[in-house]
């Protein structure tokens, strides 16, 4: 499909802007648009309460785009329409704080800073995996384009909802600050009054005005409750442990430096689960909070994937058969760790110091566990790291037959993480000084080109006995198979070194 064959969603956004402060929005088809009332929105939302009610087109809607580069760039555009969604009825000044607590930046730069929530990296997954049947693609692209819009609004929502927090906590810290201050200068006051009754009466009111609008700021500001992650269940000081749902932390994007996010990975864990739902969720959701609020992911997000599609599928079964035997598996409550940041600064130590402790956090988890060196921080440039992911990924397209999800697949499959790791433990780009991901594909594609030279022949005489050293240890089958997808890489390993 051409780079012009788009398309649109099919249906209308409604965003209700309420007096309490919440933002709700809801898809609506053009049919049902007529039909809709305010007894249609939720009862946290009465009629009164609604200040405007935004209609936005499809025509201004980002669309969808075949190509897999414009999936991407679709997320990001529809975050953004989001964004401006849900803040375009805040004053300038509130709005201006909140867009830039959220690092908002333009959507064409949006794909190259933005870590995508799993629900995204999801929503992202599935289209690309529909559009590689064409009649399929022609069916669903309407429904995927709506699951991708609200993956989108949903991250957007779970940010919002932080940010809102953090504004509302300093608030509450300089209305403390301010009360306390307006105490000493009544307690200074009293020292220098003559008439005890006077005074008392003075003292006392100011105390009962303070201790009630102490009061109402602890209401709205709940420091045990998170928008997000809901109650503390144990704060240890270095950590605080909550009982998520899977959905919310579906809506968190992946640590920055974390691994990249494998769909296939998280489909295999998904059906591996279903297999043993009685044994629950092992383990637990490590999240890294900064100063600012801002959450993400640091171990777990396969497993926060996988609970993604499984609930998809639960909901599915349920719907058409009734039957709700899965829900043996309590998706709404997951256990999570958080590790904050304590840094209050809004200087650029604070960012560094953010990255210091997800980073430690993130290298004490995986010291027990097969990550690899590519993706240790502060071992790759960040450069140099992008280079061999684009690479590796485009060569994954070129060739998927060979490729398997699993690491210990076997000759003459690759597997993408081991790929890059192997890259770059052999220092392929400093040695061929190779300084893009097109420039490495191209050395990637003459290294399998070499390969084929010494293995084809072999397959065509149909004889692998006789063949070099190198070629002893390879199997028929295997021989056979890179010789049928054209793809020689898998076979061994010495192409890395020359």
């Amino acid at each position: 499909m051409s780079a012009t064959s788009r398309t649109t969603v099919p249906a209308l956004r409604l965003a209700v802007k309420c007096s309490s402060g919440n933002t709700l929005s809801t898809l609506l088809s053009t049919s049902s648009l007529q039909s809709s009332s305010s007894s249609s929105f939720p009862s946290s939302c009465s009629t009164k309460e609604v200040i405007s009610v935004r209609y936005i087109c499809n025509t201004t809607k980002p669309t969808m785009a075949k190509e897999s580069g414009g999936l991407s760039y679709y997320l990001s555009s529809l975050r953004k329409s989001a964004l401006e969604m849900l803040t375009s009825d805040l004053a300038p000044e509130e709005r201006t704080n909140l867009l830039s607590r959220l690092n908002a930046v333009d959507a064409s730069e949006a794909q190259k800073v933005e870590q995508k929530s799993i629900g995204e990296a999801v929503a992202e997954a599935v289209a690309k995996e529909t559009q590689k049947n064409t009649s399929l693609w022609e069916k669903e692209k309407n429904i995927l384009a709506q699951q991708a819009e609200k993956a989108a609004q949903e991250r957007v929502m779970s940010d919002l909802a932080v940010q809102r927090r953090m504004l509302g906590l300093e608030r509450w810290k300089k209305e403390l600050q301010l009360q306390e201050e307006q105490e000493q200068k009544v307690k200074d006051q009293q020292q220098q009054q003559q008439q005890q009754g006077e005074n008392d009466t003075r003292v006392n009111g100011a105390s009962a005005q303070s201790t009630n609008k102490t009061k109402e700021e602890q209401n709205v500001i709940d420091h045990d409750h998170h928008p997000i992650l809901g109650e503390v269940i144990l704060d240890l000081g270095y950590k605080r442990i909550y009982a998520a749902s899977a959905k919310n932390l579906a809506s968190i994007p992946v640590w920055e430096r974390q691994r990249v996010y494998r769909h296939e990975r998280a489909k295999v864990m998904a059906t591996e689960k279903r297999k043993s739902l009685e044994l629950g969720l092992p383990g637990i959701i490590t999240l890294h909070e900064a100063s600012n609020g801002q959450l993400s992911i640091l171990d777990g997000q396969h497993r926060v994937g996988m609970m993604a599609i499984l609930q998809s599928k639960i909901s599915s079964s349920t719907a058409k058969t009734g039957n709700a035997a899965d829900e043996a598996l309590n998706l709404d409550r997951v256990l999570v760790e958080v590790f904050p940041d304590k840094n209050d600064s809004d200087s650029s130590t604070t960012a560094t110091t953010n990255t210091s402790l997800a980073s430690d956090v993130f290298t004490e988890i995986n010291k027990a566990e097969p990550v690899k060196l590519v993706d240790m921080p502060g071992i790759a440039k960040k450069s140099d790291r992008r280079i061999i992911d684009d690479a590796a990924s485009m060569l994954c397209k070129s060739y998927p037959d060979m490729f398997k999800p699993s690491q210990r697949c076997r000759a003459p499959h690759l597997n993408v993480d081991n790929l890059r790791d192997a890259l770059f433990a052999a220092d392929v780009l400093q040695r061929h000084s190779i300084r893009s991901h097109h420039d490495l594909l191209v050395w990637i594609e003459e290294k399998n080109a070499e390969m084929r030279s010494i293995y084809a022949s072999s397959g065509d005489d149909d004889n692998v006995d006789g063949a070099s050293t190198a070629m002893k240890n390879v199997s028929k089958t295997a021989l056979n198979k890179a010789i049928k997808f054209d793809f020689f890489l898998g076979l061994d390993s010495s192409w890395l070194y020359k």
